[in-house]
C-alpha cells in the first residue's frame, strides 16, 4: 500500500510533523516513509494524516446504556456503580456482549481509533463471555485487548469465575483470532479480597500478560482500603504483591504523590479517562506529578465517548482549567496519549502508536478545512479542532477498515440495526 500525505504528524520520538511524502507499507508493516508523491497512492495530498488513535481503556458494553431511559438519580460514584452499571451488567446475555462489542468496534474504527483495551463485566455470562466479545470484535478489522473483570462482589467464587475466564481465553480463545488478545483484570481493590487479589497476580504472571485495575478513581476505595487494610490501595496493593505484575492502573485520581511514586517504582502504567472522570465527577488526576515521576500515561474514553477527539479536548481544557491557565498545558500532549502514549500503556508502542519505519501501518486521514496546517501547529490544531466527522478514512495494517461512502468493512446496516435492538431488549429488561 502506498498513502500520499499532504501533512504527516508521525508522533516518533522527534515530534517530526512531514509535508508532501508518501508512506510505504508492505505486509502490513510500514517500510518507508519518502519524499513527494507517489502514484497510485492512497490519496491524502489534501489532508493530515496521523498514527491510527489508541484507546487504552474502555467498556465496549457500555454501548447498550447510551440513550437509555434510566429513572435513577445517583449522587456520587459509589452509586452511579451500584444503580446503574452493577444493574447493566448482571442484565446482559452472550449475545449482549457480541453485539455491544461488534458496535463498539464499529464505532471505534469510525472515530479514528485502530486499537483498544476493554474491560467487559457480565457475570451471568460465564463462562463463554470473552468468546463472545472476542467475536463481535473479530467481524471488524480493529486490534484489541479484551478481559473480563474480575470482582468478588456478589462473592469470591464469582470473582474466581472470573479469573478462569480470562486465563482460559489466553489459553485457548485468542488463538481463534488474528487481532484480538486476552490479559488480567481486577475491577477494583474495594470490590474484591485479598485472596482474590493474589490469585489473580500470580496468574496474571504465569501467564505472561497485562493486569488491570480501577485504581482511586473514586474516594470510596481509598475510604474501604484504609477500614480493610489500614492503608491507602496503593500501598496495600504493594504489599500483596500485586504490583509485581505487570500493571495497568486506571483513573489514579485520587493517588498520592507518595502513591504516584510508588506506582513509578513499579512501572505502572496510567490509562488516564479524562471525560469519564468529568461525567463521574470523580476529580481530575494529577498527571503532571505523574510526568514528573516518570509514569507512562495513556488516554481511554471509558466507555463514555467513542469521539476520542472529543476526549483529548476533554483533558486538555480539564488540566488548564485546574491551573486557571489558558496556556497552563501542552494541548499536543493530548495527542501524544491518544496515540503513542495509549500505545505505551498496552505494551504495544513496538508496533503501533506512530508512523515510522518498523511500525504496523495503522493510519488515520483528516479532512481539516480551508485552513492551511502549518507543521509547528498542526498537532495542536488536529487536538483543538478536529472531530471523528473530519475523519475521511481508518486504514488498519495496510488496509482500508473505513471510509465515509463505505462504512466500517466487515459491518453491515443490519449488524447495526441489530445492535440497536439488543439495546431495546435490555432497556426492557432493566
Amino acid at each position: 500500500m502506498l498513502l500520499n500525505a499532504g501533512t504527516l504528524v508521525t508522533m516518533n520520538d522527534e515530534q517530526d510533523v512531514l509535508e508532501e511524502v508518501h508512506v510505504v507499507v508492505e505486509n502490513g508493516e510500514i517500510v518507508a516513509i519518502e519524499d513527494g508523491y507517489a502514484s497510485d497512492a492512497i490519496d491524502a495530498r489534501s489532508e493530515v494524516v496521523v498514527p491510527g488513535l489508541v484507546n487504552c481503556h474502555t467498556h465496549m458494553y457500555a454501548l447498550p446504556i447510551r440513550g437509555a431511559p434510566l429513572s435513577v438519580s445517583p449522587q456520587s460514584f459509589y452509586e452511579a456503580l451500584t444503580d446503574i452499571w452493577w444493574e447493566v451488567d448482571e442484565a446482559f446475555t452472550h449475545e449482549d456482549a457480541r453485539l455491544s462489542a461488534l458496535g463498539s468496534s464499529a464505532e471505534m474504527l469510525a472515530g479514528g481509533v485502530t486499537a483498544f483495551c476493554d474491560n467487559y463485566s457480565g457475570p451471568n455470562t460465564l463462562p463463554g463471555a470473552l468468546d463472545s466479545v472476542a467475536a463481535g470484535v473479530g467481524a471488524t478489522p480493529i486490534r484489541g485487548m479484551i478481559t473480563f473483570e474480575t470482582t468478588a462482589r456478589n462473592s469470591e467464587s464469582q470473582a474466581m469465575a472470573g479469573i478462569e475466564e480470562n486465563e482460559r481465553f489466553i489459553r485457548e480463545g485468542e488463538d481463534e483470532h488474528d487481532r484480538v488478545s486476552g490479559h488480567h483484570c481486577l475491577h477494583t481493590l474495594f470490590t474484591n479480597t485479598s485472596d482474590v487479589v493474589t490469585a489473580c497476580t500470580e496468574r496474571a504472571l504465569a501467564d505472561d500478560r497485562p493486569i488491570q485495575i480501577h485504581l482511586e478513581e473514586g474516594l470510596v476505595d481509598v475510604h474501604r482500603s484504609i477500614e480493610e487494610y489500614g492503608m491507602r490501595p496503593v500501598p496495600a496493593l504493594e504489599s500483596m504483591g500485586f504490583l509485581d505484575a505487570d500493571v495497568i492502573a486506571a483513573h489514579c485520581v485520587h493517588s498520592t504523590e507518595s502513591e504516584l511514586a510508588t506506582l513509578a517504582e513499579h512501572d505502572v502504567r496510567v490509562a488516564h479517562n479524562p471525560y469519564s472522570n468529568t461525567n463521574n465527577a470523580v476529580g481530575i488526576a494529577d498527571v503532571e506529578t505523574m510526568e514528573e515521576k516518570g509514569l507512562t500515561i495513556g488516554i481511554g474514553d471509558d466507555g463514555w465517548d467513542p469521539d476520542m477527539f472529543e476526549t483529548m479536548r476533554t483533558a486538555a481544557g480539564i488540566h488548564q482549567l485546574k491551573d486557571n491557565d489558558p496556556s497552563g498545558f501542552d494541548s499536543a500532549k493530548a495527542l501524544e496519549w491518544a496515540t503513542i502514549g495509549s500505545a505505551a500503556v498496552m505494551g504495544m508502542d513496538d508496533e503501533i502508536g506512530s508512523i515510522e519505519p518498523g511500525k504496523r501501518g495503522d493510519f488515520v486521514t483528516l479532512d481539516l478545512g480551508p485552513n492551511p496546517v502549518l507543521p509547528e501547529s498542526a498537532p495542536y490544531y488536529v487536538v483543538s479542532a478536529a472531530s471523528r466527522g473530519d475523519i475521511t478514512r481508518t486504514i488498519v495494517n495496510g488496509d482500508v477498515a473505513y471510509t465515509r461512502d463505505a462504512g466500517v468493512a466487515g459491518v453491515s446496516d443490519a449488524d447495526m440495526t441489530a445492535v440497536g435492538n439488543a439495546s431495546r431488549e435490555l432497556w426492557d429488561r432493566l
